[in-house]
Formats: structure tokens, sequence, C-alpha cells
């Protein structure tokens, strides 16, 4: 894939987020310099290439975040803000499915859906 100017500026923005993006978001984030077909089409490359990975949530929406790492997110149904967080048993349910399934375990995304704490206070109003 040949390097372009829209590409590294797309690839920027997950280098400096930890948290999923949605194609609007990302288009957001570069204050509309390129169209949102591009911003699409490029999100799709590099997901097929394995630089990007993305995850529905509830809403529909596609998000992507970084292909290469290892994250699990809880996300907002009412705000939809993403927050990331490190607790992890995955050697231990990889090891359960191994031997009790028989897979070869190549990965895992992981992730909740909830109401933040700002969102209940609000809804308590």
């Amino acid at each position: 894939m040949r390097s372009t100017k829209a590409r590294r500026d797309i690839l920027d923005l997950f280098h400096n987020e930890d948290v999923p993006l949605s194609a609007d978001y990302v288009y957001e984030l570069l204050n509309g310099e390129y169209d949102r077909s591009t911003i699409y089409r490029n999100l799709k490359n590099f997901e097929n290439n394995g630089k990007l990975r993305s995850i529905v949530f509830s809403d529909k929406i596609t998000y992507f975040y970084k292909g290469s790492e290892h994250f699990h997110f809880i996300y907002c149904v009412k705000c939809k803000k993403f927050e990331r967080f490190d607790l992890c048993y995955s050697e231990s349910i990889s090891k359960y499915i191994t031997e009790n399934l028989g897979y070869k375990v190549l990965g895992h995304t992981l992730y909740f859906e909830g109401i933040c704490k700002n969102c209940q206070e609000e809804m308590k109003k």
C-alpha cells in the first residue's frame, strides 16, 4: 500500500489515541481535510492490512483501533465515550478454550457496554 499524506494523517491519529475511533470522528479530527469516502476507504484498507481492527457496538457504528495492540474497552451507550482498561484474564481463558474446546486461540477482543458515571448522574437530575 502506497504511503500518501491522507494515510499518514489517519494512522497518526491512531498512534495518539488508545480508544476506538469512528470514521466520522476521524473526519472531525482531521478538520474535514479529506472527504469521508477517502477516510472510509483508508480505514478499511488499514483493517484489511492488519494495521487497524474494527469493532461494532450496539449503536451499529464501526469503530477502528490499533490492530497490533491488546485492548479492552468499556463503552457508554449514552454519551458514546470509551474507556480502556488493562485487567485481563486472557491466559486462563485461552488455556480453557485450547484444552476443553480444541481451538488454537489467535487473539481476542473484550468489551463491555454500560452507562458511565457522568451519564448516570445526568439521568438522576
